[in-house]
């Protein structure tokens, strides 16, 4: 019973310090040698590996208590000790096997993932070929028992706003930190297109290319995005960047060239939340949005992230037009730019766009015209009229917004 009882604690230390693990802990264990490679192989395939570590825990769980179930059996006339027994089994196993080691193992999980790695990994091997069968029992069981289970929202903006709410008395304060709560669970919901920086709004360049040739083309203004994008040699799609705003005199005496970062290419209908999680795990500071072909139709930079957390408007006017998205003009009469998000409309006015596929005011425009909106144009959305005003390219367009 000891044995077994080393062998849980052994499971749930590895489960915690296996899956403690930040990014930051992870590059490092990278150049640790062979125990480090193993650990981030071990941590290629997650879901698994935490069923092998699952598995394991119950079943050594399930002999203790056996043989645990057997002492008190043949104690069975000793009530008081069979009670203790059965008791002190359950306490030992929750405080020594499972709450002790995780404690333990999360303040340092890098030195215990090394420790725990070789064994790990000999019981993940043989475990293996079990693991696809009882992956397909798991999703088998959740589409027959429950199939229409959707995952609880793990924050709410209501959740949010009593907290805040709740730890101060600052009114202007709660109502910039409710503020910025509000842009954190936008993520989750605003799609990457939204927020995009269009393509055809970009400065990008062919190599080859001197750095001399490209501050000519730039002819001393600076792009919006702070950024020169660098194409592939043959195509038009984005490979690197370089942030001119980060660019110093130190750098530009080296080799200029190796200023130029990655990119991360992300899909057009993943959340904002997700692209900002990947900027993060990869150390990156740009992604370029491909559509449904593999096309590139804008980017995302995180200052724009970080712009739209901290910022009263959350849409790209201010950031590619220098405009306000909406600018009241008179009463119940809007100016709105052709950027202006149909999210910001069904906030402000509670009318529902769901059944169209455009994002923007624009977007819906050329959808409910057909064409091209020109000037003099006139759409009518249940209780909005939107009048077009004047049409300077694809984005840069003035609608006037009249509601009722």
């Amino acid at each position: 019973m000891f044995f077994l009882l080393t062998c849980s604690a052994f499971f749930s230390l590895s489960e915690a310090a296996m899956f403690s693990l930040s990014q930051t802990e992870k590059r490092v264990l990278a150049e640790k040698g062979t125990l480090g490679k193993l650990i981030l192989q071990l941590l290629e395939q997650p879901e698994r590996l935490l069923n092998s570590i699952l598995l394991g825990n119950l079943f050594v769980n399930l002999v203790f208590f056996t043989l645990a179930s057997v002492i008190v059996f043949r104690l069975g006339d000793q009530g008081s000790l069979a009670w203790g027994i059965g008791v002190g089994s359950l306490f030992v196993v929750i405080i020594f096997a499972d709450v002790l080691p995780k404690i333990v193992s999360v303040r340092a999980p890098q030195f215990f993932a090394l420790w725990v790695c070789v064994p790990l990994s000999i019981f993940f091997r043989a475990l293996r070929p079990v693991l696809p069968v009882l992956s397909f029992l798991n999703l088998l069981s959740r589409r027959l028992i429950v199939p229409n289970l959707e995952p609880e929202p793990y924050l709410r903006v209501g959740d949010l706003e009593r907290a805040v709410a709740l730890s101060g008395d600052d009114a202007a304060l709660l109502k910039r930190e409710q503020r910025s709560l509000q842009n954190i669970v936008l993520l989750s919901d605003m799609e990457a297109a939204e927020l995009m920086r269009p393509r055809s709004w970009l400065k990008t360049f062919r190599p080859p290319i001197t750095f001399a040739q490209m501050l000519t083309e730039l002819n001393g203004t600076l792009p919006r995005s702070g950024y020169c994008l660098l194409t592939e040699p043959d195509s038009d799609e984005i490979v690197s960047a370089l942030c001119l705003t980060r660019l110093t005199a130190e750098k530009l005496e080296t080799d200029w060239e190796k200023q130029f970062e990655n990119v991360l290419y992300v899909p057009w209908c993943i959340s904002v939340a997700e692209v900002f999680d990947r900027l993060q795990q990869t150390e990156q500071k740009i992604a370029v949005v491909v559509n449904e072909f593999g096309e590139t139709i804008g980017i995302i930079t995180m200052d724009d992230i970080i712009a739209m957390l901290f910022t009263r408007e959350q849409g790209r006017s201010r950031g590619l037009l220098d405009r306000r998205e909406m600018n009241l003009i008179s009463p119940n009469c809007w100016q709105l730019t052709g950027l202006t998000s149909l999210r910001t409309l069904e906030r402000r006015f509670g009318v529902s766009f769901r059944q169209y596929s455009s994002l923007t005011v624009g977007g819906l425009l050329r959808e409910l015209l057909e064409r091209l909106p020109h000037t003099g144009d006139v759409c009518q959305v249940e209780t909005l009229r939107f009048q077009v005003e004047s049409v300077a390219d694809d984005y840069d367009t003035v609608i006037h917004l009249i509601q009722g």
